[in-house]
């Protein structure tokens, strides 16, 4: 399945679904601690379709990623 870009919050990712992206960015957005004491934040965070930036994906990439603007 083709990558596509996803916003969760302020990070951009490129992954195939919107769940795989919100598993890359939860990270980077709160400790892993924080998620685990506040279930209803994690239900919550969505991973929102940003076609505008489909076409910033890096072909060579096969594996979701954030996305890093150089």
């Amino acid at each position: 399945m083709a990558m596509r870009a996803y916003k969760v919050q302020d990070i951009v990712v490129f992954a195939s679904r919107g769940t795989e992206a919100k598993l890359l960015a939860a990270p980077e957005l709160r400790p892993a601690e924080e998620w685990r004491e506040d279930v209803a934040a994690w239900v919550a965070l969505r991973a929102e379709r940003a076609p505008e930036l489909d076409d910033k994906v890096a072909s060579e990439r096969t594996s979701p990623y954030i996305y890093e603007p150089e």
